[in-house]
């Protein structure tokens, strides 16, 4: 490379620096899909996550993701199913070992490796309580595990919440207990579905939704802490599932080509129902990076989420399901060439 070139590369770098990949932590309530359970699919827990997961997997070069906590639940049946993090590690670990070679040929910036951990409260079941105190957490690995994180990060790291909120309220509430709210000033906190006023929930009450029943105390403090400034909190409403996966491609035909990798056949089959792939937590990561029809830009920070916000982001990921789901494909296509 010309030196003159080499030195105007340096002055740019120097004075607007180079774009910095989003941090990301998940917390999920995915479990085992084989694992039998109350659901309405006859699984412990929803497998909507498993696709979700498997087209982040697919777009995480776009990311450097800081972690990722599996079975952040509160089904009674995982008092006794096997670790959940040794399951994910392996399940999603094999598949994206396999896809890898061709994906960092083909695209590039996918890290070798994506380590999953299981919940702290994946056997307990616990819910959160404004009566509780929260100082000591040695009880909550995963909620102390994501503290450490930030106090090692300069930037802000993007928290996307895929089940209840349980564990990011005893985080929000040890901070504040413990006068380190400093570090929630480096937390941004991504949600889906915790509230809706036109999906499950009401105008009257878009709290009553599923994620947000589940611990309904965690969420209605997140959203008072949102409210009051304390955190920053994007509340997405139902816009993935009724924007990403309503406005999706229809039928096996077309989801069979993505069987041809190892992620896409996760993503294919994780929960295919009426013949199309419910991934609708996807739209947390969709919504971080900004250029697939609603960015963060579009959501108030404070954890509200209007009817005519929530509606406008809607028909915005509707618009551009097919693209989304066509940009996924081709990076299963590309992880499959030699």
């Amino acid at each position: 490379m010309p030196k003159k070139l080499l030195i105007i590369l340096f002055i740019l770098s120097t004075q607007v620096g180079f774009a910095q990949k989003p941090l990301v932590w998940i917390y999920t309530d995915m479990s085992d899909g084989t694992l039998k359970g109350p659901t309405h699919m006859g699984t412990v827990n929803d497998p909507d996550d498993i696709s979700a997961m498997a087209g982040y997997l697919l777009m995480c070069n776009e990311f450097k993701t800081l972690g990722i906590i599996v079975s952040s639940t509160h089904r009674k049946e995982h008092v006794s199913t096997p670790h959940q993090g040794e399951w994910a590690n392996n399940f999603f670990g094999k598949a994206y070992a396999d896809d890898l070679p061709g994906l960092n040929k083909n695209i590039g910036g996918y890290p070798e490796k994506i380590k999953f951990t299981q919940s702290c409260i994946k056997e307990s079941a616990e819910r959160f309580s404004m009566e509780n105190n929260y100082t000591d957490l040695s009880k909550y690995s995963t909620v102390k595990a994501l503290i450490d994180a930030t106090k090692k990060q300069k930037d802000t790291i993007n928290v996307l919440c895929w089940g209840s909120l349980t564990e990011p309220a005893i985080l929000v509430k040890h901070c504040i207990e413990t006068g380190e709210t400093e570090i929630l000033k480096k937390l941004r906190f991504i949600a889906h579905w915790t509230n809706s006023s036109w999906h499950q929930g009401s105008i009257e009450h878009p709290e009553n939704v599923a994620n947000c029943r589940e611990d309904a105390n965690a969420c209605g403090y997140m959203k008072e802490q949102a409210f009051a400034g304390k955190i920053v909190y994007h509340e997405l409403g139902a816009i993935g599932q009724h924007g990403i996966v309503s406005g999706c491609q229809i039928g096996s035909e077309y989801y069979n080509q993505f069987k041809t990798s190892a992620l896409g056949k996760i993503y294919a089959e994780g929960k295919f129902v009426y013949n199309g792939v419910d991934d609708s937590d996807g739209a947390t990561y969709w919504t971080l990076l900004g250029k697939w029809g609603v960015s963060l830009k579009d959501v108030p920070s404070n954890g509200t989420n209007s009817p005519e916000i929530e509606k406008a982001n809607e028909d915005k990921f509707f618009a551009k399901s097919k693209a989304i789901h066509n940009e996924l494909l081709r990076r299963v296509k590309l992880a499959t060439v030699n």
